[in-house]
């Protein structure tokens, strides 16, 4: 038995032997090099020498996470002998959306492509491609561009609170209530400003069926809470509105932009 056993794990260390022995770059998938040098210089449309830009690169620098999304102009010569259109541009991440010149340009004559980027939800150094297509190619691209940069990630997270009211950021503006049985909905919200925060909801103009509360009631800067909304079939009329307003105070803005909106009946 002793020496069956000693068999056993002589012919198991051979078989691993043989695995561990077997090339590092034979477990690696093999990438041809014609296809690596594709992704790192993708081919270009024939004639591109006549769109000359005057910088392909634009280093940004550092953006904030919350700043408004900032623009860069790439401008451009048409250097050949021909009008050149831009037909599209395309680049590697939505977060870039690129604006140009849709016209002709005649040869001596100048061009430009806007990138505007935008930073929330994309924190960290960044680099995207542009790639500018004009009537030399549909499939090449003519020019191609490059956007680099560092997003400073914000000290709050903002970019989870899309709709703003002054310094008070909500995740949502509208809840649904079905109407038929007690419903309790929230929408959850953050003092982005550097003063305290007092939220209440204008309770003359709701409905006996809705009650609306901030809990906590007073945000301190940074804080989040929940503004809670309660609907009691039992005092609600016998035909519900589709909508009810609902303005918010404490947030210095008129009403008609601190509103948020119960929808009742079955959410879209």
């Amino acid at each position: 038995m002793r020496r069956g056993g000693t068999i056993a794990m002589l012919c198991a260390g051979w078989v691993c032997a043989i695995c561990f022995a077997t090339p590092l770059r034979a477990q690696v998938p093999y990438i041809p090099q014609a296809l690596r040098d594709s992704l790192a210089h993708p081919p270009q449309a024939e004639g591109r020498e006549a769109m000359r830009f005057e910088h392909m690169h634009i280093e940004t620098g550092e953006i904030r996470e919350e700043a408004t999304p900032p623009s860069f102009t790439y401008r451009w010569t048409n250097a050949g002998d021909k009008p050149l259109v831009i037909t599209r541009v395309e680049t590697t991440c939505g977060c870039a959306a690129a604006s140009y010149d849709r016209r002709p340009v005649l040869p001596g004559g100048e061009g430009s492509v806007t990138v505007t980027y935008h930073p929330k939800r994309h924190p960290g150094y960044f680099r995207r491609r542009i790639f500018v297509f004009t009537q030399l190619s549909e499939k090449l691209p003519t020019a191609i561009l490059e956007l680099t940069g560092r997003v400073i990630p914000a000290a709050l997270p903002t970019a989870d609170y899309p709709y703003a009211m002054n310094a008070l950021r909500l995740k949502q503006q509208e809840v649904h209530i079905a109407g038929e049985r007690p419903q309790t909905e929230r929408i959850e919200c953050l003092n982005a400003g550097k003063e305290p925060l007092r939220i209440t909801a204008d309770s003359l103009l709701l409905p006996p069926c809705i009650r609306v509360e901030c809990d906590p009631q007073q945000l301190a800067p940074g804080a989040t809470a929940d503004l809670i909304i309660r609907f009691d079939p039992s005092k609600a009329p016998e035909r519900l509105p589709e909508q009810q307003p609902v303005i918010l105070q404490g947030v210095g803005l008129p009403p008609l932009q601190s509103t948020i909106r119960i929808r009742f009946g079955t959410a879209r």
